[in-house]
């Protein structure tokens, strides 16, 4: 019921609201979520839904006035028939569980379908960064335009999915300053211009100098890609059977229209907006069902696509400070192997230094250096008293 579209351009429909509810959640969204606001009702999307319902909802009070004015004044004449009563009341109290069912089963259903694609959208992101980690991790730091180039297709990969999926370009605005004009152009005459992209991912991925394997495990990645690609594309092209939507809306129409008939012995006038609320709260759940069938129209895209492609394009600007990163800690573990490698050479008892954490470690080093430094601070002759030694057969005891 209270569903909003991903985020459109304005004029197109009075249906399609410009702002995004199924975004990401952080932390402090959560616990706005569990808090006890979310029993209050929100005028602005209760609004926006009563303009949705707006017919069936004066529907709803038409029937309840004619039927109010019918009891009131006609029925109690002679000769009128008796068409307003509590007895009726058995009638519904023996169908309201079909009404409960379908329901059900219309929403369940639906969730179903808006759940999938969530987890395909998941996926998306998975390859996105497990293909540019392996080719970052794989790859000969003489094929860095190749992989500055596979990054930069990598992070238009969701854009031009998303895209091709809502049939919108407002997508394509991610890509400014990502792709030339020329290829944007390109990708916006294709067809299916994410299989483009992803035909140009493995044409990079052959160009390089990786394993057999190596490559094969990145192709996977662009082939799940792909897998989650195609169950968008079921999900967004094959709607719930129709017979099963139409026969749920009309049985709750029906179930609406008739239901004043038996409750005006019990609220008399209150009939009016009792019936205004109970339409409301009835075609309020199967409206979720229907906006939330076609998930592509409701998951926030644009977040996917602003993720997506800074996922890929910060794994690549952030290489050389993992790089670094590597480096320095081979480097520390390297000199403590050595350390501790000449203690058993000389026999001394392991250095208490040895026990403690990398990072505490070196900083008693740095205020305490022990007798294998020298004067300048740096470890005197270390490297080349180890580099030669060979390993004895009784120092693995």
């Amino acid at each position: 019921m209270e569903v909003e579209l991903d985020v459109e351009e304005p004029q197109e429909n009075w249906r399609l609201v410009v702002a995004d509810w199924d975004e990401p959640f952080s932390p402090a969204d959560w616990e706005r979520h569990a808090g006890w606001w979310r029993h209050c009702p929100e005028p602005r999307i209760c609004l926006r839904v009563f303009r949705m319902l707006s017919i069936i909802e004066a529907w709803s009070l038409f029937v309840s006035l004619v039927v109010a004015l019918y009891a009131t004044y006609l029925q109690p004449k002679p000769g009128w028939p008796v068409a307003v009563s509590g007895d009726y009341m058995i009638v519904f109290q023996l169908t309201s569980f079909a009404v409960a069912l379908l329901l059900v089963f219309r929403t369940n259903t639906a969730h179903s379908r808006w759940w999938e694609a969530r987890q395909a959208f998941g996926r998306w992101l998975n390859c996105v960064r497990n293909a540019q980690r392996m080719l970052l991790s794989w790859a000969d730091p003489s094929e860095a335009p190749v992989v500055h180039e596979f990054a930069r297709w990598n992070a238009a990969l969701a854009t031009s999915a998303c895209a091709y999926l809502r049939r919108k370009d407002c997508y394509w605005q991610h890509m400014e300053g990502l792709l030339q004009p020329a290829e944007l152009a390109w990708l916006m005459r294709c067809d299916n211009a994410p299989v483009k992209v992803l035909m140009i991912m493995s044409g990079l991925l052959k160009r390089t100098g990786l394993l057999v394997w190596e490559r094969a495990e990145i192709e996977r990645q662009l082939s799940d890609f792909d897998i989650a690609l195609g169950a968008l594309e079921r999900i967004s092209r094959q709607a719930v059977p129709k017979a099963y939507t139409r026969h749920t809306s009309r049985f709750i129409i029906c179930y609406i229209t008739f239901l004043p008939f038996a409750l005006w012995s019990y609220l008399e006038w209150l009939l009016l907006p009792t019936m205004v609320v109970l339409t409301f709260l009835l075609l309020g759940i199967e409206n979720i069902g229907i906006q939330i069938e076609n998930p592509v129209r409701v998951l926030p895209l644009h977040s996917f696509c602003l993720g997506m492609k800074t996922a890929a394009l910060s794994m690549v600007r952030h290489q050389p400070d993992v790089q670094r990163a590597i480096d320095t800690g081979l480097v520390a573990a390297s000199a403590r192997h050595q350390h501790r490698l000449l203690q058993k050479l000389s026999g001394e008892p392991a250095s208490p230094l040895a026990e403690q954490p990398a990072q505490q470690q070196q900083q008693q080093q740095q205020l305490q250096p022990n007798g294998h430094h020298a004067a300048g601070g740096q470890p005197a002759a270390v490297a080349p008293a180890t580099a030669g030694v060979q390993p004895m057969p009784g120092m693995s005891r």
